[in-house]
């Protein structure tokens, strides 16, 4: 899915909050429902947005603002995605090199554990050992 950020102001970083908590989703989800809504009103009202601004935030608007407003909340969602998706990149990386780690210090103990062994050994056992091949 593609990503795209958007910076926000405090004040619409709130708002975005509060209402995706009032209705029990994601602030993500409510975005891209928003969005997904203005595909779907009719031709001739396409691009007033005035009617789902005032569902969004629960009061009567007049500014004709909220679009920039958000496109601009989209915007830093899109950054926010992205900047997920990079430190889970990162962490997945991370979790192979420590598994890789693991692994050779698991290889390292069996070897130091088995020259351990050997050294416990008699010298008769040794040396038996060392005839034997």
């Amino acid at each position: 899915m593609p990503q795209k950020m958007f910076r926000l102001t405090d004040e619409q970083i709130c708002k975005l909050k509060k209402v995706s908590e009032l209705r029990g989703c994601s602030q993500t989800d409510l975005i891209r429902g928003f969005i997904d809504s203005l595909d779907e009103e009719p031709p001739d009202t396409q691009g007033d947005t005035h009617r789902d601004t005032q569902e969004i935030h629960g009061v009567e608007r007049s500014s004709g603002a909220d679009s920039p407003a958000l496109a601009v909340l989209i915007d830093q969602l899109a950054k926010k995605d992205e900047q997920i998706a990079k430190l889970m990149e990162t962490v997945a990386d991370s979790t192979k090199a420590v598994q890789g780690a693991q692994a050779l210090h698991h290889e390292t103990a069996q070897t130091l554990a088995l020259e351990s062994a050997e050294q416990k050994l008699s010298r008769w056992q040794r040396l038996k050992r060392a005839w034997r091949g």
